[in-house]
């Protein structure tokens, strides 16, 4: 992906999936405050062939202790804090920014969770937590149905707990509503190109591009002509 926390200031993404698409391409535009998640943690160089295999089992246990502690400080840093902002929406259910921020902390748990994910198991985790963020999405958007960031972001969480399709969907018909939304049109390319749609990717980035202009609000310009240059290099 091409936005990343230093630029925005969130863990909230547009995203190009590292564990999805290329490995470490990963995602694309959230809206108003995008960024992108990191790659998951580097692997370790193997050892070299001469080393004995005891040596290498040894590494081998003491990356996994040190995945699983990386993922409890995740949890912990994260967990801590959607805590914080469900109890800052339970004490005002009204108001609808407490509702938003509490969303995006799933989300951000999520994004994290996802990238630091070492096997089936912690996958699933994540997907929980995304699955969470998008309940929250949703109730915010019975009341607010027409917020083209949140539906963008709902998407993007939808995509990442593996249903493709209906992620695609949802921002199809956004943009067939509006197609003026630059970070509807810079996901759904990350969506297509994810699965393996190329030529509709293309198109996507290539819409994002123009509709985004000279100003450029949302900052997915340059996320959409590196994925497009990439694209059409490969061709």
């Amino acid at each position: 992906m091409a936005f990343n926390a230093q630029q925005t200031g969130r863990a909230r993404v547009a995203i190009v999936i590292a564990a999805l698409v290329v490995v470490a391409v990963i995602a694309v535009v959230l809206v108003l405050q995008l960024a992108a998640p990191q790659s998951g943690i580097s692997s370790q160089a193997a050892s070299d062939a001469t080393q004995a295999d005891a040596a290498g089992s040894d590494a081998s246990s003491g990356a996994s202790a040190e995945d699983e502690d990386v993922m409890e400080t995740v949890d912990a840093q994260y967990g801590t804090a959607a805590q914080t902002l469900r109890t800052q929406y339970e004490a005002d259910p009204s108001n609808p920014s407490a509702l938003l921020n509490l969303a995006n902390g799933y989300f951000d748990w999520g994004v994290a969770a996802l990238n630091h994910a070492n096997g089936t198991e912690d996958e699933a985790h994540a997907r929980e937590i995304f699955t969470r963020a998008i309940e929250y999405y949703d109730e915010y958007l019975d009341g607010n149905p027409d917020s083209k960031s949140v539906v963008v972001d709902r998407a993007i969480c939808v995509f990442y707990t593996g249903e493709h399709e209906e992620a695609i969907s949802a921002l199809e018909d956004l943009l067939a509503e509006d197609d003026t939304f630059a970070p509807a049109w810079a996901n759904l390319g990350m969506f297509y190109e994810n699965d393996g749609r190329v030529e509709d990717a293309a198109t996507a980035y290539q819409r994002a591009i123009d509709v985004a202009g000279d100003d450029d609000a949302y900052n997915v310009v340059d996320y959409a002509q590196q994925r497009l240059d990439a694209l059409n290099a490969s061709n």
